[in-house]
């Protein structure tokens, strides 16, 4: 529906004075109402216009909001790239692969034991060791791998022992370790920390594996 426009020119005004004979002071009266009239349309004209200034420039800020909060993503997302590539340039620095040695942790069910932290010793020194929190036993119960250590290691015979802590059977505090000797030779070493349950004998075995 269109909105009576209730502006009067001048000369519409004294045409419509002349047409017809009123009193002074009905006169007065009659253009002060036609008047107020008039200022009262001008002024809700004024405030649509603006709430609709306000409605678009609030859009427009949003609008820019939405596109900074995607360019910071598409920032985050190259720094992480970034960083993954500059720690794997950074190994290979400091661990050329002929000399490389890594060792990795894994979990097999673990029903039997709950592994709480890790002692690794190598060629009778201490290199690592590891408390682990809830949601990492539980990565690790899921078939995750942890790399618990990586140095660098001369080719020849080496020796390398672990010792687990945790809780074994009906809960009872476990402390075992095993060992391994083997040879470095060319190329990178891979040695595996396995937590195996033996299903016959109802509790964990703990092992060292070369890859």
């Amino acid at each position: 529906m269109q909105p009576i426009d209730f502006r009067i020119s001048g000369t519409h005004m004294n045409k419509f004075l002349r047409s017809y004979r009123f009193p002074p002071l009905s006169v007065l009266v009659l253009m002060v109402t036609l008047l107020t009239v008039q200022n009262s349309y001008g002024a809700d004209q004024s405030i649509d216009f603006a709430a609709q200034a306000q409605q678009e420039s609030a859009q427009q800020a949003l609008n820019t909001v939405k596109k900074l909060s995607r360019e910071i993503q598409n920032l985050k997302s190259s720094v992480v790239d970034l960083n993954k590539d500059l720690r794997l340039m950074e190994e290979e620095l400091l661990f050329p692969s002929s000399t490389q040695a890594s060792v990795f942790v894994s979990l097999d069910i673990g029903q039997f034991f709950t592994l709480e932290s890790i002692k690794l010793k190598l060629d009778g020194k201490q290199v690592a060791t590891h408390l682990y929190s809830d949601k990492q036993r539980h990565a690790l119960a899921r078939g995750g791998i942890q790399r618990l250590h990586i140095t660098n290691l001369n080719q020849g015979l080496h020796t390398v022992s672990a010792f687990f802590t945790g809780l074994g059977p009906n809960g009872r505090p476990y402390k075992r370790g095993s060992e391994l000797q083997f040879t470095k030779g060319k190329g990178s070493q891979y040695l595996e920390l396995a937590i195996v349950d033996d299903m016959a004998k109802q509790e964990p075995v703990f092992t060292i594996r070369k890859w």
